[in-house]
């Protein structure tokens, strides 16, 4: 049975709302459940006020909550499933994704439910979960998209409750969505998140960026991957996530640029750092327009590697970027289905 505002009787799920949500746009709310029965019913409840809406609706949650929710959801039509651990690998591309979903029905609203920050993943994309949280507010304000994201009551870490209370304007608790009263828009909210990034280690590879360079830059930092022991795929990727911050630095930057690659806690990690601001929070996670011949580099390292740190301090920009070693233990956002298949969304084209 499903009450008044399209949640389970004593129950943190909802479907509808009591409350107002601004008309038109983005509704961006966030729901802490407790245990497994709670988090099928918030799937199936949001799921059912949808579909009785007539909004198409994806699930995107990790591995094994699609364990647990796909029986209930199979038998539905307009509804479709992402493995939030590969769409959400790197948090950076998730909203592509989202945005790919709304364009796929234009002229009518739509719906996710998402959970991009759950237990078990791993400590280091913590603050790149919250931060994603923060731009979606951002990089989505004008979608016709109802996003409910889900968080695990007493498993997450420590300050989680407080990041998600900021990072959404609508809390849902009891059945009702009420505006968070600790909220930030994002530029604050993201302000709160920045950290200076650790200086790379005594002994990283080293190498100026030029343009006749690119080729000798790619089998450089190739080599400390195999060394590392990267899979033969993922340094394909690793290659093509370099030159495309190697080519940005020299199209736009103001002066040298420098890429460095080193070994770290069971990290290849590579940056390229140059004098230049990369101010717009949302390079990178939104395609360009259609017949755009830019824009698509730094939407393609998001894709491509399971972290990316954007840095600007003192007029010189950082993009660093992570891979996990040794091989990643899901498949790589590269390697995600390019079409529907058994009820599971596409990745966002580029």
């Amino acid at each position: 049975m499903v009450n008044g505002a399209g949640g389970r009787p004593g129950s943190g799920a909802t479907g509808g709302d009591r409350s107002p949500f601004p008309e038109g746009g983005l509704r961006h709310d966030a729901l802490f459940y407790a245990d497994d029965r709670d988090y099928r019913a918030a799937v199936e409840d949001f799921v059912e006020a949808g579909r009785a809406a007539g909004e198409p609706v994806l699930v995107a949650v990790p591995t094994d909550r699609l364990r647990l929710v796909r029986p209930l959801l199979d038998p539905l039509d307009g509804v479709e499933l992402a493995d939030m651990a590969v769409i959400g690998r790197n948090p950076a591309a998730i909203i592509a994704t989202l945005r790919g979903f709304v364009h796929r029905f234009p002229g009518r609203r739509v719906r996710v439910v998402g959970e991009s920050l759950w237990p078990g993943r791993r400590p280091a994309a913590y603050r790149h979960c919250v931060e994603h949280e923060a731009i979606i507010n951002l990089g989505l304000a004008d979608q016709p998209l109802s996003v409910r994201c889900l968080f695990d009551r007493s498993r997450l870490p420590a300050g989680t409750v407080g990041d998600v209370a900021r990072t959404h304007p609508w809390l849902v608790s009891g059945g009702v969505a009420r505006p968070s009263v600790d909220y930030l828009p994002p530029a604050a909210a993201l302000r709160r998140l920045a950290r200076p990034l650790p200086p790379p280690p005594d002994g990283a590879l080293t190498e100026p960026i030029r343009p006749d360079g690119l080729g000798a830059l790619r089998a450089a930092v190739a080599s400390v991957a195999e060394a590392a022991g990267l899979a033969g795929e993922r340094i394909d990727d690793l290659r093509i996530a370099v030159t495309e911050l190697a080519s940005n630095a020299l199209s736009h930057g103001t002066g040298p640029a420098v890429a460095r690659c080193w070994v770290a806690a069971g990290e290849l990690v590579c940056e390229v750092s140059g004098p230049g601001e990369l101010a717009d929070p949302l390079a990178g996670r939104i395609p360009p327009p259609v017949g755009s011949v830019r824009g698509r580099g730094l939407l393609l390292v998001h894709r491509l590697c399971d972290l990316v740190d954007v840095h600007v301090a003192a007029g010189v920009t950082t993009v660093r970027l992570r891979l996990e070693l040794p091989a990643a233990r899901v498949p790589a956002p590269r390697s995600a289905p390019d079409a529907v298949q058994g009820g599971f969304v596409r990745p966002a084209p580029l």
